[in-house]
């Protein structure tokens, strides 16, 4: 008897135990039969997705003759994985560990799945083209694709490239900027397994087309699809070391230390399905008990901008790395070769720090050299907002979430100019929520502007031969009510700003040696029409325009730039103490005298 087929057919009977017999839907379908997205949803919550996220496939079930013939593995997998962030979180909550998740981070991290997932073609790694190209016309060798033993050793050819390509984005200079986002989250849950990069694709497409030579495409890309899908459970920090599995396998312990900004963690544990690799090559650690890892970057980038974490570290390496300078002025990176050393080099070169040539890049030789320790108590940045604007953020991203699924599942049917608006509709989403978590001015704005868009959409959208229906209706509504209250809420803010400032406002007069200048006091400091000067003050004054002059108050500065201080005193008491006053003043008023 084949033990695969065994295997094959107990999995069967335990899929149909239970989720009912294969002809019928499963149970927990008919409960959702009024909603496509429920059964889009629920009739992949089964047991075979659930074990194939683990990476428990057979060679006979996955075995098949053309790439176009592999499922998309991670639209099958995407249910599971809403589901235990959802079940991590309620675990968290109650074993009182709050510090190990936030909401605005966990969306910022879903949305740049997302994301990463609108950059592939068709859903499919942008490897498989150059991969089926080289293997159509420059194979060495032809395993057959149906035998088991082709499968295994894809298995782990795929691992090891992964190895290579994953170090490479780490250690090889601008590469870094295709993969640092999936570090910037400085918490550690499922949701960070699917803060991914868009173009990182990009930087592992050479090592995954390196098994273009033997392996068969459809192979590759069943490997390719479940070396990414397993990684997902390395992202948790309720799983310990798991025993002997870790002696080959990488776990959420090992991996933990890879997403770790403590210096003993930097360039450690690379691994994807198996630690093998970094025990080869030396890049292994484990977790130290009494050093536990921190989170994040290096230097931590503090915003939720979905598109600056997604691209800025690129910039950075390729241009403003070479710029810096030193406490003398002078470049750190002087000339051509060594700015191109800059961009090519691990993130962390600088000159004279040693390094070694790794396959065709250069690594550190001493990968915590430079990297500070961690300071305690550590502070994540975490922006408060209402509760009431994160219940916002949280139901229209939770209709964003639907949106996509759909989008997901449809589209390789979109016209090209609905690909593009959808595209549209999810980036500026993206940074909405980003903007509302790093409470910035103009957040309000990118919602308008994203509601008024969305409602245009279904407009024209109702006018095409299909018409109304409830789902087109149910979303026009939202965003109807939400670009009202939008709108009535800017305009608030705008009418309160103006109040303010006018309260704020006021006039006074001070005299400077023997000479009188009329200065405005208002909430950005004092502006005068000689020479502005704006201190800081101990506590905040209020004035009203038509107070009664001079005004007898005492003003003293609490902030003092440098030691050459010039000291201006007026009458009545006022003292304010101001930097570089210049000696190019008019001739009214005379310029201070200085002691």
């Amino acid at each position: 008897m084949n033990p695969a087929n065994l295997t094959n057919d107990l999995l069967s009977i335990v899929n149909e135990t239970l989720l009912g017999n294969s002809t019928e839907k499963p149970w927990l379908d008919k409960i959702f039969t009024n909603t496509s997205f429920g059964h889009r949803l629920l009739e992949r919550l089964t047991f075979t997705n659930f074990r194939h996220s683990l990476y428990l496939i057979s060679p006979y079930e996955s075995a098949v003759g053309t790439v176009e013939e592999v499922p998309n593995y991670n639209i099958e997998v995407a249910a599971w994985w809403t589901t235990l962030i959802f079940i991590e979180f309620i675990i968290l909550y109650f074993q009182h560990h709050e510090d190990r998740f936030a909401l605005n981070d966990s969306i910022v991290s879903i949305s740049a799945g997302m994301l990463s997932q609108c950059f592939k073609f068709g859903g499919r790694a942008l490897a498989i083209f150059a991969y089926v190209f080289v293997w159509n016309n420059c194979r060495v060798l032809e395993l057959p694709w149906e035998s088991p033993w082709t499968w295994i050793l894809c298995l782990f050819t795929q691992d090891f490239m992964y190895y290579l390509g994953h170090r490479a984005v780490h250690e090889a200079g601008f590469f870094w900027g295709l993969h640092s986002i999936h570090h910037s989250s400085e918490y550690y849950n499922f949701s960070t397994a699917l803060r991914q990069a868009a173009i990182q694709d990009a930087g592992l497409a050479f090592y995954d087309v390196l098994q273009a030579f033997f392996i068969p495409p459809p192979i590759f890309l069943v490997h390719r699809y479940f070396s990414e899908i397993f990684q997902f459970w390395m992202h948790t920090s309720l799983l310990g070391t798991l025993g002997p599995l870790g002696i080959i396998f990488n776990t959420p312990s090992y991996h933990r230390v890879h997403h770790g900004r403590n210096p003993y963690c930097i360039d450690k544990n690379y691994g994807g399905v198996f630690i093998i690799w970094d025990k080869m090559f030396h890049t292994f650690e484990p977790e130290r008990e009494d050093d536990l890892p921190v989170y994040g970057l290096v230097k931590n980038e503090d915003t939720f901008n979905q598109l600056y974490l997604q691209f800025h570290t690129i910039f950075d390496m390729l241009w403003f790395k070479g710029q810096m300078k030193n406490e003398k002025d002078e470049q750190i990176f002087p000339g051509i070769i060594n700015k191109i050393k800059a961009a090519l080099f691990p993130p962390g070169y600088f000159p004279g720090t040693q390094v070694v040539l790794f396959f065709h890049w250069y690594s550190m030789k001493n990968p915590s050299e430079n990297v500070p320790e961690i300071q305690k108590p550590v502070t994540k940045y975490n922006p408060q907002i209402p509760s009431w604007l994160k219940l916002y953020c949280l139901s229209h991203f939770v209709l964003l979430l639907c949106i996509f699924m759909h989008f997901d599942y449809d589209r390789l049917t979109l016209s090209y100019h609905d690909f593009i608006l959808r595209l549209a509709y999810f980036v500026v989403s993206f940074q909405m929520f980003g903007a509302f978590f790093d409470n910035v001015w103009y957040a309000n704005f990118i919602e308008i502007f994203r509601c008024t868009g969305v409602l245009i959409y279904y407009v024209f959208k109702i006018l095409d031969p299909i018409g109304p229906n409830s789902s087109r209706i149910f979303i026009m509504t939202v965003f109807g009510i939400s670009l009202l209250m939008w709108i009535g809420y800017s305009f608030e803010q705008c009418k309160d700003r103006m109040i303010k400032k006018k309260e704020n406002s006021a006039r006074t007069t001070f005299s400077i040696t023997g000479k009188c200048v009329v200065f405005d006091i208002d909430q950005n400091g004092w502006s005068g029409k000689q020479k502005q000067v704006t201190p800081q003050f101990k506590s905040e004054i209020a004035w009203n325009d038509d107070a009664e002059l001079p005004l007898e108050i005492k003003l003293e500065a609490t902030k003092e730039i440098n030691q050459d201080q010039n000291e201006l005193q007026g009458n009545n008491s006022i003292s304010i103490k101001v930097d570089n006053m210049e000696d190019d003043y008019p001739d009214e008023p005379s310029p201070p005298s200085k002691k």
